[in-house]
């Protein structure tokens, strides 16, 4: 009798003990914390190659060629090939295609650059960081550079404000400092000007 007893309870401790670990696998059901601000994505040479697939892209026949100094993807894809000098001059330009890639990325964006994203929040009192990154249930089916481009830059291109479509579609740059250049270089004016005349920011 004191064996069977003993016997239950045991095999009542060990039961109950189960039932102890098995509430927190209904917590691993909830969404996970958000990460600190930049922490957990993709490398930038991530983001380069996905610029440089981006702009073959745009280019399918290969018989023209962005004025966007080319690497190795794209390099590699060139070789071999004989490129008339008129048809190079009619590519789109480093910062255009900066710009217009930004636009259309929906890939992980890298820790300077959701900092960023971040302090531009606070700077414009917006959102952008909430609805694009994390947790970026996106807008309009968009999420990453695409989202903060087509709805936050385009916000202040359809309301003139040029200096914030700058800061922001430099935002969207910031892993790459040559890139950064050359769309400050084209300035606030021109950028907002891109944006309304290219694309629905009117």
């Amino acid at each position: 009798m004191k064996t069977s007893l003993l016997v239950w309870i045991g095999f009542l401790a060990l039961v109950l003990s189960g039932c102890k670990q098995a509430a927190p696998a209904s917590s691993a059901g909830a969404p996970p914390a958000p990460p600190p601000v930049g922490v957990g994505v993709a490398a930038a040479a991530d983001s380069e190659a996905r610029f440089e697939l981006w702009l073959l892209s745009k280019q399918p026949d290969q018989k023209t060629v962005p004025g966007v100094q080319p690497g190795k993807i794209i390099a590699d894809s060139l070789k071999g090939l004989q490129i008339p000098p008129l048809l190079t001059g009619i590519a789109m330009s480093d910062w255009q295609a900066r710009v217009q890639w930004s636009w259309d990325d929906m890939g992980p964006m890298e820790p300077e650059v959701q900092k960023e994203v971040a302090k531009l929040d606070e700077k414009y009192t917006s959102n952008a960081y909430s609805a694009c990154v994390w947790p970026g249930s996106g807008l309009a089916g968009r999420v990453g550079r695409a989202c903060v481009m087509q709805s936050y830059a385009c916000f202040a291109a359809r309301n003139k404000m040029d200096q914030r479509v700058l800061d922001v579609t430099v935002a969207t740059q910031l892993h790459n400092p040559a890139a950064v250049q050359s769309i400050q270089g084209a300035g606030a004016n021109t950028i907002g000007d891109f944006l309304r005349n290219t694309k629905f920011c009117r």
